[in-house]
């Protein structure tokens, strides 16, 4: 049970998105080109998914999930955020930025485990973001990295061999890149960079 669909990176071909879309609705997970690295993604009530990327990730119920969405509008749907955290997301995003907030009880508890907060991303990826848009809904993301790997995973090639017993579709989109976003937690007044990435954080 494993689907791949090879997409032009900049003009992604979008009977494929279609294919894509249909199969999160039919609860598997996806693995999708980002403006960071290639990231698992499954709808926020595709718990078997989720499942299976933990199991893959080697992930425990501590794990910051990302809630990747097509624009602020949506994100605000899912997470509480006030005037000032808007300002400084709408001037980050779309990017490699991971802006963490309190989320909202649309989100299952399930997800979170002892922790109620979650990581935003709306990256800058021509392929992820045709998927957002005719999906029309949010996904929850983490990095494509397996658990005795030390990076994420790069070349479509070599990673669709520890996933094609599983039920994923692969956006290949040519080789992935290595490097994380910048995480910024604005959860308090002051924002604060919990780790240094891709993107400059300006306040």
């Amino acid at each position: 049970m494993f689907e791949l669909l090879r997409l032009h990176p900049e003009r992604p071909q979008q009977r494929h998105i279609a294919r894509a879309v249909q199969r999160l609705q039919q609860g598997w997970a996806v693995i999708v080109p980002t403006d960071s690295s290639y990231a698992f993604m499954c709808l926020p009530d595709a718990f078997e998914a989720q499942e299976r990327i933990c199991r893959l990730r080697g992930l425990d119920k501590h794990h910051l999930w990302s809630l990747v969405c097509h624009n602020l509008s949506q994100v605000s749907q899912y997470v509480n955020m006030d005037n000032v955290n808007h300002r400084i997301m709408r001037s980050h995003l779309p990017g490699p930025y991971t802006f963490i907030l309190p989320a909202s009880r649309r989100l299952a508890k399930r997800i979170f485990g002892k922790r109620r907060d979650i990581g935003i991303r709306m990256p800058c990826h021509a392929v992820c973001d045709a998927l957002l848009a005719t999906l029309n809904q949010p996904l929850l993301a983490t990095t494509l990295q397996f658990v005795d790997e030390p990076f994420p995973a790069i070349d479509p090639d070599d990673f669709m061999a520890r996933i094609n017993f599983e039920k994923h579709v692969v956006l290949d989109a040519g080789w992935g890149g290595v490097e994380s976003t910048t995480v910024v937690d604005l959860c308090d007044q002051v924002p604060v960079v919990v780790r240094e990435g891709l993107g400059v954080f300006k306040d």
